[in-house]
């Protein structure tokens, strides 16, 4: 592994968490086979189609946010299948919209389906994750926030442009991949006893979320870099944090400049050092670890909070191992 795939020594899943993860993932898996069975035999093959793969992060660390809170294990199950259901379905829309013919090196479901009948799949899945979320008003009511916050989230990928800033950034991460984060650790609060920490949850999982977007952008510009191809948000010419911030080495503020002005990346590929870049990337998330962090003293003192505290950066590094293998 290169030395700009390390986040932070010593933040990787730690064998504890890695069991967990692993204990919890397959306990959901089997948790959403058991409940596909349930359905018309011809809609279940649908649904299992369109919850193909995923690393199934959101609903763990529901489930997390629930076992440290002392929550029902099968309730928390269930909001972690109506935040998947709901986020595949809006997957499906998003990669018929962008045209895009793959999805986890396998063919988009429009590609493989046809446009309509992968649409209608996709607001079947939607739906449906409705109805596993309608355990209680509050819970119904973060979910259609989340789907809110994505859609809206989805709409400034390409407005956004023309007033890029950091706090634009960072609103628009919130209303995408952090919402999904926030959302999960919230709702695992809500099937919890303590449900007046689920606003600090809420919190909790935004951080963990931006720190993931962040990194996620970081690896586009690094494979650009590496390449010395455009690749992501920078063949599409969308501005990121980890990018724009490379303009505080006098050296690149030019090309950065550039880029943010007429779209050009030839320069800039040419120019940056990748060392720089990870130097960016590390400052970035740093301050989003430590308010993480803040956001849940108040979760009493267990296995599953030294756990919580290990999420941030450990999921970080998952999806930076991801991209490497």
């Amino acid at each position: 592994m290169n030395d700009y795939t390390k986040v932070q020594s010593g933040l990787q899943l730690s064998d504890e968490l890695t069991e967990y993860y692993t204990v919890i993932k397959n306990e959901f898996e089997d948790h959403i086979k058991r409940e596909i069975a349930k359905e018309p035999p011809e809609i279940a093959p649908l649904i299992e189609k369109g919850l193909n793969g995923g690393k199934k992060l959101r609903p763990v660390l529901c489930r997390l946010v629930s076992d440290a809170l002392g929550g029902d294990t099968h309730l928390a199950f269930e909001c972690g299948m109506a935040l998947e259901l709901m986020h595949s379905g809006a997957l499906i829309h998003d990669d018929w919209i962008d045209g895009d013919k793959f999805r986890r090196a396998a063919p988009s479901l429009w590609n493989e389906l046809g446009p309509r009948t992968a649409v209608l799949a996709a607001d079947l899945m939607v739906a449906t994750g409705s109805l596993h979320g309608a355990i209680s008003v509050e819970i119904g009511k973060s979910l259609a926030s989340c789907v809110r916050d994505l859609s809206e989230g989805a709409i400034a990928d390409f407005t956004d442009k023309e007033n890029y800033s950091e706090s634009v950034y960072l609103h628009r991460i919130k209303r995408k991949t952090a919402a999904l984060y926030s959302t999960a650790a919230e709702l695992g609060a809500l099937v919890s006893p303590r449900t007046e920490l689920a606003p600090n949850m809420y919190k909790y999982g935004e951080c963990v979320g931006i720190i993931y977007q962040i990194t996620d952008d970081y690896l586009d510009v690094v494979n650009s870099l590496v390449t010395r191809t455009p690749v992501g948000d920078l063949a599409l010419k969308i501005p990121t944090l980890p990018l724009t911030k490379l303009s505080k080495y006098s050296q690149y503020k030019e090309v950065v400049n550039d880029f943010m002005l007429n779209g050009n990346t030839e320069k800039l590929l040419k120019t940056v050092q990748v060392e720089h870049a990870q130097k960016v990337f590390e400052k970035l998330i740093k301050p989003w670890q430590d308010m993480a962090l803040n956001f849940i003293d108040d979760v009493p003192d267990n296995r599953e909070k030294r756990l919580l505290q290990q999420v941030p950066v450990a999921f970080a590094n998952e999806l930076i191992s991801a991209d490497k293998n």
